[in-house]
């Protein structure tokens, strides 16, 4: 654990040598220890706590403290609370962020309309003491067992400390960030549920039923995708990837579709145009593009793991996402990817980079899934991935990109029993149930079957084309 002279403090929780990083700016009155059991695959844990002011009286991304933290390919901010104002790393850092998540608090800290009320918070600050602060942390939890819980792994800070802390964020400025979703609990006791809502609007948000302090192992498992599973995952199964996912060909045939309708085929093919797929997998889409482009044009083919799909062209293994960041500016005609971008951890940030990369009048054409895909998988294991609502899509969209096209379908596929429908999934290199003989036999006890004992698996597909003014 490192501090420097603006107080902040870090300390790794989780540190198994990841290349992916996780930071969590906790709340007001925390430390690490409510934090220090959090794990995922993947992704080393870090939390950062302690806001008040240095003796220059700034709060600033002083030097030292996050020197840890140069070797991460990729870091995904959740920002929660009183935290929520401070989730900013330094610039270096920042390139690197991908997913950056606010739960249960704003950017306006103190406010009646848009945080906590004026009068609320200096009510709190100027009544602090042993036993009103463990009455705000019975608060934050929510219930007794919550309570009890926290209180094994309570912080330990003087209240010296967290008088000058919780003094510092009157009179704040906000420091608007981008952010993918904002989380919101209906039962929050801290920050009033309607300011939330009202300051979140522009943002996606998700709303739940649960307290100020949500489950953070959960949160952190839903919101973030283990990139490196995936690609072992999907490379495995590329003998069959094809057979079995007759949906991701038919969205692939519609993006097609799309090409022909907008005249695309003309911009792909012109000498010295750039044209980039990510996600290529088994090339079922490449090719067709391979063929469209012809030979004056440039194709290059994106994938976490290769081959190359199409001999002769460029082909890239690695993350497509993170791939983009290094990037030239207005060096491509044409992005597009099929059935891939669900595997981002930063739908804001993929669209971003997109719109930089591309010239003026370049496109982006994209198929993914909407809420409620695979929803009688989701029901019967209790998982599913956070994907954006069509809604959603649009607030992620920066001026200077005009929709061109957008489509969204239902397509469900039937199997004569829940077992086949988990075969289904794994041809297609997904996996829905996690390790363990005992969350299959759960899974199939719980999953919706007709009378004959068949079985449904619906997917809700969407498709969006972008043009970059």
């Amino acid at each position: 654990m490192q501090s420097i002279s603006q107080k902040m403090k870090v300390r790794k929780v989780s540190n198994e040598g990841n290349e992916r990083l996780i930071v969590i700016f906790a709340g007001w009155a925390m430390d690490y220890r409510p934090f220090a059991s959090l794990r995922r695959d993947g992704y080393d844990i870090a939390v950062v706590w302690d806001y008040r002011p240095g003796d220059d009286g700034e709060n600033s991304e002083a030097p030292g403290i996050w020197d840890f933290a140069f070797t991460y390919t990729e870091i995904c901010v959740f920002a929660w609370s009183l935290g929520v104002t401070q989730a900013i790393l330094p610039p270096a850092l920042e390139a690197k962020v991908t997913r950056r998540i606010a739960i249960n608090g704003s950017e306006t800290p103190v406010d009646d309309l848009r945080g906590i009320p004026q009068a609320i918070f200096r009510g709190t600050l100027d009544g602090l003491t042993d036993r009103s602060l463990d009455k705000f942390y019975y608060r934050v939890c929510g219930s007794r067992k919550a309570f009890d819980n926290f209180c094994a792994c309570k912080p330990e800070r003087p209240l010296d400390e967290l008088r000058d802390e919780l003094a510092s964020f009157i009179g704040m400025e906000p420091r608007h960030m981008r952010w993918d979703v904002a989380l919101i609990a209906r039962n929050d006791s801290i920050f009033p549920y309607e300011n939330l809502v009202r300051v979140w609007e522009n943002v996606p948000a998700v709303l739940s039923d649960g307290p100020h302090m949500p489950d953070f192992q959960k949160i952190i498992y839903e919101y973030t995708v283990n990139k490196q599973c995936v690609g072992e995952r999907f490379c495995r199964r590329r003998q069959s990837y094809d057979e079995a996912a007759p949906v991701q060909h038919e969205m692939a045939g519609e993006l097609l579709q799309l090409i022909e309708k907008h005249g695309l085929a003309e911009k792909m093919s012109a000498p010295g145009a750039r044209t980039i797929e990510l996600g290529s997998g088994t090339g079922f889409l490449s090719r067709h593009l391979d063929r469209i482009c012809g030979n004056d044009a440039t194709l290059e083919l994106w994938d976490l793991a290769g081959p190359s799909p199409v001999p002769g062209r460029t082909f890239r293994e690695g993350d497509a996402e993170t791939g983009l960041w290094n990037e030239a500016d207005a060096s491509a005609d044409v992005i597009l990817s099929a059935s891939t971008v669900q595997w981002f951890n930063s739908p804001s940030r993929f669209i971003g980079e997109c719109m930089r990369i591309l010239r003026p009048g370049g496109i982006i054409l994209f198929s993914t899934f909407l809420p409620g895909n695979l929803a009688e998988v989701a029901q019967a294991t209790g998982r599913s991935l956070p994907l954006p609502d069509a809604p959603d899509w649009h607030k992620y969209l920066p001026e200077g990109l005009e929709i061109l096209a957008e489509q969204s379908g239902t397509h469900t596929l039937r199997f004569a029993s829940p077992v086949e429908v988990f075969r289904h999934l794994r041809s297609t290199g997904v996996n829905s149930l996690g390790s363990g003989d005992e969350n299959l036999r759960k899974a199939l006890s719980s999953y919706p079957v007709g009378p004959d004992g068949s079985a449904s698996a619906t997917y809700r597909t969407y498709i969006l084309m972008l043009r970059k003014i």
